[in-house]
């Protein structure tokens, strides 16, 4: 076949199209998959950071749901210990940001971001119980515990403290995070009543 190429110069410039156009293809071909490929990692990357910011709101959720006999109680949320974070591609560069509102994760990876909110389905407040009472006591008069009740309408002390908690604070994911469900009272004319927030904090 060699010599019938040779003589025949057409024949070569068409043998040489031919295998180019077949290089062409396997280029294209392969970097399809490529792409397809890097698309997969980055859909996992994004499921994965969505589980995390999934995991840590069930557990904010069923604090607040929760409910402790014996007074408040306490639980320690890591997200190193979480297997998801320690297979994910993003490794401790994950910032978490709480509200009294939501949890927002946003990560990097493959100079690419990824962000994950989710909604809390219960009261929640990004600090710890001093920075509550304290709170209450400059707008109230009294820090809200069952032996010092406040003296106001509900409505007026959940306002109040959903305010104070719509400001983001950043958490750092390679340390214990406290979830911690606390009551506050308040005297009105049919006696006191106790109203459960859950406090997030470090």
């Amino acid at each position: 076949m060699v010599k019938e190429l040779s003589g025949d110069e057409s024949a070569w410039a068409d043998f040489l199209i031919s295998k180019a156009a077949l290089i062409l293809a396997s280029v294209v071909l392969f970097a399809a998959l490529f792409q397809l490929a890097a698309g997969f990692k980055e859909v996992e990357a994004q499921e994965q950071l969505d589980f995390l910011a999934r995991d840590f709101k069930t557990a904010v959720d069923e604090t607040g749901a929760g409910s402790f006999s014996g007074g408040t109680q306490e639980l320690s949320y890591r997200f190193d210990e979480n297997e998801v974070f320690l297979i994910s591609p993003f490794g401790e560069n994950i910032e978490v940001c709480v509200s009294g509102e939501y949890v927002h994760l946003k990560a990097k990876y493959d100079e690419k971001s990824f962000s994950a909110v989710r909604p809390f389905s219960f009261r929640v407040l990004p600090f710890d119980e001093s920075a509550l009472r304290g709170k209450l006591h400059t707008e109230f008069g009294t820090d809200g515990r069952e032996e010092s009740p406040l003296r106001a309408d509900f409505l007026e002390v959940n306002n109040f403290l959903r305010v104070s908690g719509t400001e983001e604070v950043i958490l750092t994911v390679n340390e214990k995070i406290s979830i911690k469900k606390e009551f506050v009272y308040i005297k009105g004319s049919e006696g006191v009543s106790a109203f459960g927030y859950v406090l997030v904090y470090q």
